[in-house]
């Protein structure tokens, strides 16, 4: 699949996923940081267990709803 791939194309891919992971590194380390300042502020953060509440709307009583007429076969032309 990836038989025909330059080598400076390679190295380029190599040099930017290094450099990917360590942004990626100081991501993390800058999210506890802000983790641990908000529990210092007792800030409630992000990663709580409390999922979003969903709700469900329906139509009103069901007497806007039209039943949908059966599908009738074409003719064929010909």
């Amino acid at each position: 699949m990836f038989t025909n791939i330059p080598s400076a194309a390679l190295k380029e891919l190599v040099k930017l996923s290094e450099r990917k992971e360590a942004l990626m590194a100081q991501i993390q380390e800058i999210d506890r940081q802000m983790v641990r300042v908000q529990r210092r502020l007792g800030v409630p953060t992000l990663r709580a267990k409390q999922g979003a509440t969903v709700t469900v709307s329906r139509s009103g009583s069901g007497q806007f709803r039209r039943s949908r007429a059966p599908r009738r076969a074409l003719k064929k032309k010909g």
